[in-house]
């Protein structure tokens, strides 16, 4: 079942349960009958709406839409919500007119059984609708579940005025004026987050939740900007690399973020990436790393002049160290398969328990690193500096590989 044919079940339900209301209300007389009778029939139009609504948002984007009708879902709840606003102040006047004048209601058990099938079919509508409604990010069918929960509500309300007209005949009356002031207190709480939407209000739990999948992929934020299109939203995401990768490491970071972000947050529709280079002529700090660069590339610098692709292997008495961090590294530059640079050099920012290995391969400007274990943090910590990592079987020895 989806949103649409729920919309088109209450269509009709309503237009039973209001004919039936509005039949009794004007045969015994009861003001709060009528009124129920003519929000069960404004329930009618708010549902067809909400149908036209839903089927418009599910048009595709065209070059006059390139965001696609989502807005037409939120402009159809924007109409429930006015017919909402009008059918209170209509029953608050009828209401008070009864105050004024001399007509009496008579009870009636039909009248009141009518009242009590309404109050089970209308709950069962809201209770469908709220399901469906929150299942599928549609704004319109909530509120159009909030509007039959209204009438489910005021004809709870009409049930207790007709018992109580033997014994108060005002009954009738107040209990319409409660009514009342309910639907137009529910008008505006839908109204609210209706018109969030449609003045593209942002949504902070969900830049809250791009800012913590960032984190977790060592990744910047220079800035977010969300909005509320519809059921779904929409984000701007501004991220901080460093100038020196790759074109094709920036679009794979990039498009590895957007996979993700769009699996995890699921009210996320559409994503827009862009770029923002680190100030590279200013010391900087970047997210993780913990340790301040400097000069004018941005990063310290140690070893031979680079004279062509370069290779770094972390070593141990000679042979291929098992872990990426270590005391030294083989430094080999090679262009056309000919090897130009080979050279051992020592890691002077390696600490006991701490070797900074990342550090060193970005001070010695590596472009592969080859390693039999990695952790996975400084894997990606390499990888965001568009430096490629390369895990070296158990058999292979330094020569083989080289």
């Amino acid at each position: 079942m989806n949103p649409e044919s729920i919309s088109i079940i209450s269509t009709f339900v309503n237009m039973g349960l209001g004919i039936s209301k509005l039949f009794f209300g004007i045969l015994i007389g009861s003001v709060a009958l009528v009124a129920d009778g003519i929000h069960s029939s404004l329930d009618v139009i708010s549902s067809f709406v909400t149908f036209l609504g839903l089927r418009t948002a599910k048009k595709p984007s065209d070059k006059t839409h390139p965001y696609g009708y989502l807005k037409a879902e939120s402009l159809a709840g924007f109409f429930v919500m006015i017919l909402l606003s009008i059918t209170g102040i209509w029953i608050l006047y009828e209401a008070i007119q009864r105050f004024f004048g001399e007509e009496l209601v008579t009870f009636s058990l039909s009248a009141t059984l009518v009242v009590i099938s309404s109050i089970l079919i209308t709950e069962m509508l809201a209770r469908l609708k709220f399901k469906y409604g929150r299942k599928f990010q549609s704004l319109a069918l909530v509120a159009d579940a909030e509007h039959s929960r209204a009438d489910a509500l005021s004809s709870v309300g009409v049930l207790i005025g007709l018992l109580l007209i033997k014994y108060f005949s005002l009954a009738d009356a107040i209990i319409a004026i409660g009514i009342g002031i309910y639907i137009i207190f529910e008008a505006f709480q839908i109204g609210k987050e209706i018109t969030d939407s449609l003045l593209d209000v942002a949504n902070k739990n969900v830049e809250e939740k791009i800012r913590k999948i960032c984190e977790s992929h060592k990744i910047e934020v220079a800035d977010i900007k969300t909005r509320k299109i519809g059921g779904f939203n929409f984000a701007e995401i501004k991220i901080k690399l460093a100038p020196k990768l790759k074109v094709e490491n920036v679009e794979k970071i990039t498009k590895t973020l957007e996979e993700r972000l769009l699996k995890n947050i699921s009210e996320l529709k559409y994503i827009v990436i862009s770029i923002e280079a680190y100030e590279i002529k200013q010391s900087i700090i970047l997210p993780k790393i913990g340790k301040e660069m400097c000069d004018s590339q941005g990063f310290e610098k140690i070893g031979p002049p680079k004279v062509g692709y370069r290779l770094v292997i972390p070593l141990k008495d000679g042979k291929i160290n098992d872990k990426f961090g270590a005391e030294e590294y083989l430094i080999i530059d090679k262009k056309d398969n000919n090897i130009l640079i080979r050279k051992i050099i020592k890691n002077p920012y390696s600490e006991k328990g701490s070797p900074h290995g990342a550090r060193f391969v970005k001070a010695v400007r590596a472009d592969k690193v080859l390693t039999r274990i990695i952790g996975e943090n400084a894997k990606q910590n390499l990888e965001n500096f568009g430096i490629e990592v390369d895990i070296i079987s158990p058999e292979k020895n330094l020569e083989q590989i080289i």
